[in-house]
C-alpha cells in the first residue's frame, strides 16, 4: 500500500516547524560571533568595508533588521562603498528594505 503526500500537510508541517524554529532564541555560532566583531569594527568606518567584509556586513544588518533598528542600517548603508553594495545582493536588498521600512513611518 503506497501513501500519497497531502502537499496542504506537508506545508502545515513544514509551517508549524518553522514558526516553532522563530520562537527559538538565536544562538550565535562561533563564526558569526567573529563577523559580528568584524562588523562592530566596521559600524564607524563603512566607508572601510572591503568585499572581504560583505558577510560581517550581512550578519550584522541581520541582526539589526531583526531588532527594528532600520534606521541605524539605512545610515550605515550610506556609508558603504558604492561598488560593494552592487556587488552582493544581500547587502543591497536590506538597505532597500530598511529604507522602504524607515519611508512608511
Amino acid at each position: 500500500m503506497t501513501k500519497t503526500l497531502d502537499a496542504a500537510t506537508a506545508i502545515r508541517k513544514a509551517s508549524a516547524l518553522r514558526a516553532l524554529c522563530r520562537r527559538l532564541p538565536h544562538i550565535s555560532t562561533p563564526a558569526e560571533l567573529a563577523r559580528l566583531q568584524r562588523f562592530g569594527e566596521l559600524e564607524t568606518s563603512p566607508e572601510t568595508a572591503t568585499i572581504g567584509d560583505v558577510e560581517a556586513l550581512i550578519s550584522g544588518w541581520r541582526r539589526w533588521w531583526y531588532q527594528g533598528e532600520t534606521e541605524r542600517l539605512s545610515a550605515m548603508a550610506a556609508g558603504v562603498p558604492a561598488s560593494l553594495m552592487d556587488s552582493d545582493r544581500r547587502l543591497a536588498l536590506y538597505a532597500c528594505a530598511a529604507l522602504a521600512r524607515e519611508a512608511r513611518r
